[in-house]
């Protein structure tokens, strides 16, 4: 069958708590049995033609599917421990209560085509125009009311999936994850049908010239059907696997925590990862792993404001999220290298006083950035007063005059103190004041650095 695009095939057989050993080609020989399919209809095609060349090779396992029904199914199936199923197939992600239940292995990145009919002379859409003809908007009942289709006002027939469908929820999670606007409760009763299958989804819209529908990329047949463009982007195998085209979706195996994976069923899991396994898939138009990229969706740095010296320095930390991002890469900048330098991996150098802001940013086409304001300040090394001691009368007033080194410290507040103020006061700017007759000392103390210096005033009487 002729594919337009094709899908990620991610066969990084990734166990929940199991450590994943590919047997012996010579031992998997020797091992037989049965190995069950259920679920769903889109991930099926592609494990029935890696059971093919696996039973060819291994006469004594038989690959079995069944209930090939939709994703629910092969969920429900796995689920169920007194089920005969070995693995359920899904085109969807688990839920929080489901993984609670199930391992998973991800065999494998799909996308999903929009797809229409052949004569549609329209090449692209947008998510808004999606969303419009899928809650039926009146706005968008006629393709001539969308750019770039027929000229005449041949009537829009949307197709979707049935209820429970891995390929129904990943269109609907585009509209409330990308789009930002789940489509509506009940769409699905408006449509000109929700169809049980890829293959009946790729035969309703080959036949019908205003349908519109959605379908695994990897299925999909383009001598039947279009594919079209969403915000700009064509489907393909490069634009899934790094992450511009927004449709996609999970393949996935899925088996009960407490059921144990059988030596057959590890035979098949092994031939997935094998290079002939992989061989059938890139024949098939799905992408080996290793084109998979993973994009960038936050970037955080260790403090996003930060106090330091000339000559010290503050590493930011940075660290891309999610962890697994391929490109990791990240660019500095620095708006006053003269204040403060970066390096390339984000350690932050105070060179003079002043502020300058540094940013880092993402690498792989995602431009996330994230900025960090640095203050860099000549600290206080000491503080002296131009007396030690001091005589002074009762009633009369003495200024003390305080010396910060070095004369460029960026902060030059001082606060007064007097041991006794019943004695003698100080004001703020180190004016005394005697009170009565005693001794005291007045201290000086920097904000900056907490030095400090004393001087000791007598009062005497009149």
């Amino acid at each position: 069958m002729k594919k337009l695009m094709s899908f990620v095939l991610l066969v990084a057989v990734v166990f929940s708590n199991f450590i994943y050993v590919p047997t012996t080609a010579s031992a998997a020989s020797a091992v037989t049995g049965t190995v069950i399919f259920s679920g769903s209809t889109s991930v099926n095609p592609l494990i029935q033609a890696l059971a093919e060349a696996f039973m060819e090779k291994n006469p004594g396992i038989k690959i079995i599917e069944q209930n090939v029904t939709g994703s629910g199914a092969g969920i429900s199936d796995a689920k169920d421990t007194k089920s005969v199923v070995d693995f359920g197939m899904s085109s969807r992600n688990l839920t929080s209560a489901e993984a609670d239940v199930l391992n998973k292995i991800q065999i494998c990145l799909d996308g999903l085509a929009v797809v229409v009919n052949k004569h549609n002379p329209i090449d692209e859409i947008s998510p808004a125009q999606l969303y419009k003809i899928y809650t039926r908007d009146s706005s968008a009942l006629n393709w001539d009311q969308i750019t770039g289709s027929y000229k005449s006002s041949i009537k829009i027939a949307p197709f979707g999936r049935e209820a429970g469908s891995g390929t129904r929820s990943c269109f609907e999670d585009f509209f409330k994850a990308d789009y930002g606007t789940a489509l509506t409760s009940g769409y699905d009763i408006k449509l000109d049908g929700s169809l049980a299958s890829t293959g009946v989804m790729q035969t309703s819209v080959q036949n019908n010239n205003g349908a519109i529908g959605y379908m695994s990329l990897g299925d999909m047949d383009d001598t039947k059907v279009k594919a079209l463009k969403v915000e700009g982007v064509e489907p393909s195998k490069f634009t899934v696997a790094d992450g511009t085209y927004a449709i996609k979706r999970p393949f996935l195996l899925v088996y009960n925590k407490t059921k144990t994976i059988t030596p057959a069923a590890q035979a098949f899991l092994d031939f997935i990862s094998s290079a002939d396994g992989q061989v059938i898939i890139d024949k098939m138009g799905f992408v080996k792993n290793n084109l998979v990229r993973v994009k960038a969706t936050d970037l955080i740095l260790r403090s996003t404001a930060i106090n330091i010296e000339p000559d010290s320095s503050f590493s930011l930390a940075p660290s891309v999220v999610p962890s697994d991002t391929t490109n990791q890469k990240l660019t500095f900048t620095s708006s006053n290298s003269a204040v403060a330098t970066v390096s390339s991996t984000g350690l932050v150098v105070g060179v003079s006083a002043g502020s300058a802001t540094i940013t880092a940013k993402t690498n792989d086409g995602t431009n996330i950035s994230r900025s960090c304001k640095v203050t860099v300040a000549d600290p206080v090394t000491s503080v002296k007063l131009n007396k030690s001691s001091a005589n002074l009368e009762v009633g009369k007033t003495l200024t003390l005059k305080a010396t910060i080194n070095p004369s460029f410290a960026t902060n030059d507040k001082v606060t007064w103190k007097s041991s006794d103020t019943t004695i003698a006061t100080v004001s703020s700017t180190g004016i005394i004041t005697g009170k009565k007759a005693g001794k005291v000392n007045i201290t000086v103390t920097t904000d900056d650095g907490k030095k400090t210096a004393t001087c000791k005033v007598t009062v005497n009487k009149k």
